[in-house]
This record gives C-alpha cells, sequence and structure tokens, in this order.
C-alpha cells in the first residue's frame, strides 16, 4: 500500500467524508501532508460532493439534513449555540454573526467543526445592509459580499476573499441601477460561481440580477416579454446547468431558462402549459417560495416549495408544474433561511486567524 503513487492515495482519500479524513490525518507523515495541502482540499471539494445526496437546510440558529427525494429529516449538522446565530452558507461553509455585536462574523465548518473570525467588515454596523457567502470556482475562493448605505440611494459594496485573507472595497452605486439592493434575507439563488435575484421596477419583477463572485461585478438581463406581466407569479431556480424562471398566470405556465451563446446571454422557452387554478391560488395565497429552494427534480418535473400555514407554522411542498399536484412533505414552527444541496469541504483546516484590510 505504501508504494501506491501519491495520485492514486489522492482519488482514493479524495471520496471519504471530510471527519473520515481528519481521523486518518493521524495515520501516517505523508497521508496527513497530502490531507492537509490546498491542492488536495481543492480535490476533495469536487470529487466528494460529485453525487448529491442530501439538501441542507438552514434556519436562524442551526442546520439540518434532509434526504433530497423525500425531504425526510436525516439529522442535524449543527445548532449555533450561545450568542451566535447563522446568516446563511455556501459550499459547506456557514456564516455566523454575533447577536450582540453584529460587526463580528465568522465562518464555520460544521464536518470539522474549525471556525474563523473574519476581520471588521469596512463598513459600520449602521451602514451595512446585507452579508452574502459564495464561492468563486475559478479561484476556489470563499467570498464574502457586504454592502454598505451611506445616504440611500448612494450605496458601496465590498468584498472579503478566504484566499488573500483582505477586504476590498470595490466602489459606490445607486439604487437606480434597477433594484440592485436586496433587502431581503431571502429570494436568492446561488449558482455556478454567482447569486442570482430577481429585480423589480415600479413593483414588477423586470429583470433578473447576479452578483459574480469570480469577477466581482454585478450583472443583469431583462426577462423574456412574456415574463414581464404584473399579474404573472414568479420566481427564479436551478435546472439542471441553468437558470431559469418560472412563471404563472391565470391563463397559462411556462417556465423560460436563460442560455448563453458565445457569451451573450438569452432567454429560451423550456415548457408551456395550461393552469390549474388550485395551484395558482396556492402559490399566489400563501408565503410561498420556490426561488428561496431552487430546487428541482428534471425527471419527476417536480419544484421544492416552501410555504405558510399561519403566522407561526411553515410547510414544505412538491409541486409538479405539469400535473399540477401538491404534496405535503413536511411542517416546521421555524422558517429555513435557505435549502441547499449538502455539501462537504476540508477548508478552514489550517486557516489562519486573522485577516486584513485592503483599500
Amino acid at each position: 500500500m505504501a508504494d501506491l503513487p501519491t495520485d492514486s492515495w489522492t482519488e482514493i482519500l479524495a471520496r471519504l467524508p471530510a471527519k473520515s479524513l481528519m481521523r486518518l490525518r493521524c495515520v501516517c507523515k505523508s497521508w496527513c501532508s497530502l490531507i492537509d495541502s490546498s491542492d488536495f482540499i481543492v480535490t476533495h471539494l469536487h470529487i466528494y460532493n460529485k453525487k448529491r445526496k442530501y439538501l441542507i437546510e438552514v434556519e436562524r440558529y442551526k442546520s439540518n439534513i434532509r434526504s433530497i427525494d423525500t425531504f425526510t429529516k436525516i439529522d442535524v449538522l449543527f445548532e449555533a449555540l450561545g450568542e451566535h446565530a447563522i446568516l446563511g452558507s455556501s459550499y459547506g461553509l456557514y456564516l455566523l454573526k454575533n447577536v450582540f455585536h453584529d460587526i463580528f462574523v465568522s465562518l464555520y465548518n460544521p464536518c470539522i467543526r474549525k471556525s474563523f473570525v473574519i476581520p471588521p467588515s469596512p463598513f459600520s454596523h449602521e451602514q451595512t445592509i446585507l452579508y452574502r457567502l459564495g464561492f468563486a470556482p475559478s479561484s476556489n475562493d470563499y467570498k464574502l459580499l457586504t454592502i454598505g448605505c451611506f445616504k440611500f440611494p448612494e450605496f458601496s459594496i465590498a468584498v472579503y476573499s478566504l484566499n488573500d485573507n483582505l477586504w476590498r472595497i470595490k466602489g459606490r452605486f445607486h439604487d437606480h441601477i434597477r433594484g440592485l439592493l436586496l433587502y431581503k434575507d431571502e429570494g436568492e439563488i446561488y449558482f455556478k460561481g454567482a447569486m442570482y435575484w430577481l429585480g423589480f421596477d415600479q413593483g414588477s419583477a423586470t429583470h433578473l440580477i447576479w452578483f459574480d463572485f469570480d469577477s466581482e461585478e454585478f450583472n443583469l438581463v431583462d426577462l423574456p416579454d412574456a415574463l414581464k406581466q404584473t399579474c404573472l407569479t414568479k420566481m427564479c431556480f436551478v435546472l439542471g446547468e441553468s437558470i431559469a424562471v418560472f412563471g404563472m398566470s391565470s391563463d397559462r405556465t411556462c417556465i423560460w431558462v436563460l442560455v448563453e451563446d458565445g457569451g451573450d446571454k438569452s432567454w429560451r422557452l423550456w415548457y408551456t402549459g395550461d393552469v390549474n387554478l388550485e395551484a395558482l391560488q396556492f402559490l399566489t395565497g400563501s408565503n410561498y417560495s420556490i426561488g428561496l429552494t431552487g430546487i428541482v427534480n428534471e425527471e419527476k418535473n417536480t419544484l421544492l416549495v416552501q410555504h405558510s400555514v399561519n403566522d407561526y407554522f411553515y410547510g414544505m411542498c412538491s409541486y409538479n408544474f405539469k400535473s399540477h399536484q401538491i404534496q405535503h412533505l413536511d411542517f416546521y414552527n421555524c422558517r429555513p433561511k435557505s435549502i441547499d444541496t449538502y455539501v462537504e469541504t476540508l477548508v478552514l483546516h489550517k486557516q489562519h486567524q486573522r485577516g486584513r484590510f485592503d483599500n
């Protein structure tokens, strides 16, 4: 076994859970050196998580693992005890904040139980509107976006890089960039290194906005005319390898997919069908969010829908957009902040405990 080349050991070990790898570091010096290397950490992130078997449900103070097929609760991944609350998650890392001092945020890896305190944002607590954690695939870097508002509608953004261990102020913008600001803690979809959400003009969603964590830039594209109707119920989600927007009105149901051709993005009609009034009433009459989960089963033509039963009781349903069948999966008394596919990572295992600020 000791005669196997390093590449072979990398292929074998990269298929193991993060917790097992932490134990295997004690077997021998060569394994410890391999598992601790930055190249192996990146390889493990991509190889181990190829087959997505579970969902991760993020609440304010805890995170649950659920079945990707039935939404059955399997286990509690971790609970944020004491003075911390969960702001969000991305690719296996969680963003936590101190509930008594909002300016202090940290990253936490529940699989290996390692945390890292991020240096304070360049914006004060009073100026900070939101934090969003994302992953930049081209550099294999976790980044934290923060927006600070100094004098409405003027605001600035800053981006923290875990690889570089510093903050960068990116510049000032104005909210007249067609709904660029996002005040809610919900509604955005993370996909392929970017965070997407619907932008609004005069109260109606008319375009799709995204922040690219690789380029650290905002972009937008108009929705197709068929999705610009004010009476249309709309939400974005991930469909295969593309971002899609679901729309339903009193006379039809449609799904449009954003495709890229030579660097240009355009919309393609992926599905159109009839409307079920009961399904329409359910989607428009409850506090739903399909875009919140971003989870779709293409084989079953189903979307994962979150809705509120009342002010204190919530439910998760599977909605078939072709048959309009609604299947109730589970109920709970705490509304999740987000639902995504479960990812394990070794990131933060060897992270330094300092950060710096760069203007």
